[in-house]
């Protein structure tokens, strides 16, 4: 009855109509390059009742003040009743956003956005229900666009009047740009945060021209240099990304979305490892985790979303659990830096959250049935980026192998920094008694052809802590970089119990033990060839 109600309000004062002038989408077709990435308090908000507000709020106990659209077009003259009601004047007609440029670079037809979408119209994707758990795909069958597919069906699936959230790091897919238009214009809100270097691709411009023409409740904005960052270059945020070195530059390289309501689940988040590009589909391997029934996730990565819009200094490091199982950590970076202005910040192993957790893991003394067929702690990573400047995150791996623990490691060798490799696989005979005991940690590049593994998470099998019986794995959009830690806004996710670790495992062990998928490392690599983050 209250979204009957709405929409009769709002066809009765927000209808928008062709009044002569179509707005321009730009020609250009081709997407920019996509760069290399390199504690709160919040409680659950209540459900909101479904409702096609007039502006984003931020979870009930969120602070931050909700931004306010900066695109708005005249409604036109009142219509008759029964006359169907669009949210904006593209809602009635999809195609013109569909230019001649933009078909012929991406081989698409002019109606590919669909029929005309109606205010208060169902959603186009029906039967569908969010489930708690994680996702991959696979670059070389056609289950290459899993998780791509995830995300867009949240959008596809979402109701009129409810609220759904996003930080994606690139877009370049049509499909995406449809999923969220098509869902603007049927009534959900929509907060959409970019970074700056993927406003230019036709996709994004098409989102952004739709969910911003009209002052009903759908906001979009690219963040410049990161968002919320206390990082600075020369007393000034200014552009310092080149083509020899990019990786001093700042991005706003989160992945997630939230929906306070999807399919009759309520607080649904999603946090992703790949962006909406081509290239993470059918080239990247990726993985999705996907939680339900979670406000203290959903408010916290709500939270995070308003300070980034914000884009004030101080809005840094932050880490919230939830109560429910499996437990679910988020964190939020960049951790703040003790001089701004200093472009070549050093990275403190006391501050990196990673140390700390690995500090904890223990090789002996899992119990039966966790850890391997002996019972050692397994430590298992898969790592896109890797850089010098957290080389103690591979010591520590070093010395949990010296300790006995199974450690094993996926890697796209393009990716990482070359002094990497020469600490896990250091060993010395002389000294393989003592210090090096156990040999090399082994290593497998999942650099096949042109497919890479751009997942970047690590799992935990046996002992952490005292629990004898640990499951963890911690995933999300971050490498181990230091622009990861110190300078991009980056979340990740760490979880505990549930599906899971069981996920993951299958997934790192199908990637491991195939000569199709990887390869194993017996020699140093010489070269380093990046690829970016695309």
């Amino acid at each position: 009855m209250r979204l009957a109600t709405t929409v009769v309000t709002l066809a009765l004062s927000c209808t928008l109509l062709f009044t002569g002038a179509e707005a321009a989408v730009a020609e250009t077709p081709t997407p920019t390059p996509e760069p290399t990435a390199t504690s709160t308090t919040d409680q659950a908000s209540p459900s909101p009742s479904p409702s096609v507000s007039t502006s984003i709020e931020p979870s009930a106990t969120e602070t931050v003040p909700a931004p306010t659209s900066s695109g708005q077009v005249q409604p036109a003259d009142v219509p008759a009743m029964g006359v169907p009601t669009y949210r904006n004047p593209y809602c009635q007609d999809l195609s013109v956003l569909m230019t001649p440029a933009i078909q012929q670079a991406n081989g698409l037809p002019a109606d590919y956005l669909g029929p005309p979408v109606t205010l208060g119209q169902a959603p186009d994707l029906v039967g569908w229900v969010p489930k708690e758990g994680a996702l991959f795909n696979n670059p070389f069958t056609k289950a290459s666009t899993v998780v791509v597919r995830q995300l867009l069906n949240g959008f596809r699936a979402a109701t009129p009047g409810t609220t759904v959230r996003i930080a994606m790091y690139s877009m370049s897919r049509w499909d995406a740009a449809k999923a969220v238009i098509r869902a603007h214009c049927r009534g959900v809100n929509i907060q959409y945060l970019t970074d700056d270097h993927a406003d230019g691709t036709s996709s994004s411009q098409a989102t952004k021209t739709v969910l911003t023409a009209d002052a009903t409740g759908s906001l979009f904005k690219a963040c410049y240099l990161s968002c919320s960052s206390d990082y600075k270059w020369r007393g000034e945020r200014v552009r310092v990304v080149t083509t020899q070195n990019p990786l001093y530059r700042p991005y706003m390289h989160a992945k997630y979305i939230t929906f306070d309501s999807l399919a009759g689940v309520p607080f649904v988040s999603m946090v992703s490892s790949g962006n909406f590009t081509s290239t993470q589909v059918s080239r990247g391997w990726n993985n999705i985790y996907t939680a339900v029934n979670d406000p203290t996730t959903y408010d916290f990565l709500n939270g995070r979303l308003n300070e980034m819009w914000a884009d004030t200094s101080g809005n840094d490091y932050a880490v919230k659990s939830s109560t429910g199982w499996p437990v679910r950590t988020s964190y939020f970076f960049p951790w703040a830096v003790a001089n701004p202005d200093d472009s070549l910040q050093t990275v403190d192993p006391a501050t990196d959250p990673y140390t700390k957790f690995l500090e904890n893991v223990k090789c002996t003394g899992a119990a039966k049935g966790y850890g391997n067929s002996k019972r050692k702690t397994q430590v298992l990573v898969s790592m896109y980026q890797w850089t010098s400047s957290r080389l103690y995150l591979a010591r520590r791996l070093k010395r949990l192998k010296n300790a006995g623990c199974e450690v094993k490691v996926i890697m796209s060798a393009s990716e990482w920094d070359l002094e990497v490799m020469p600490i896990l696989r250091k060993y010395d005979k002389k000294k393989a008694k003592t210090t090096y005991k156990n040999g090399n940690i082994l290593i497998r590049n999942g650099d096949r052809g042109s497919k890479f593994v751009h997942s970047k998470f690590i799992i935990v099998n046996g002992k952490w802590g005292s629990d004898k019986k640990a499951h963890y794995v911690w995933t999300g959009s971050g490498n181990w970089t230091k622009s990861s830690l110190r300078f991009n806004n980056e979340v990740n996710l760490l979880i505990k119990g549930g599906p899971a670790y069981h996920q993951f495992k299958a997934n790192w062990n199908k990637i491991w033990n195939s000569n199709k998928y990887s390869r194993p490392i017996t020699k140093l690599e010489s070269e380093k060839q990046s690829r970016e983050d695309a």
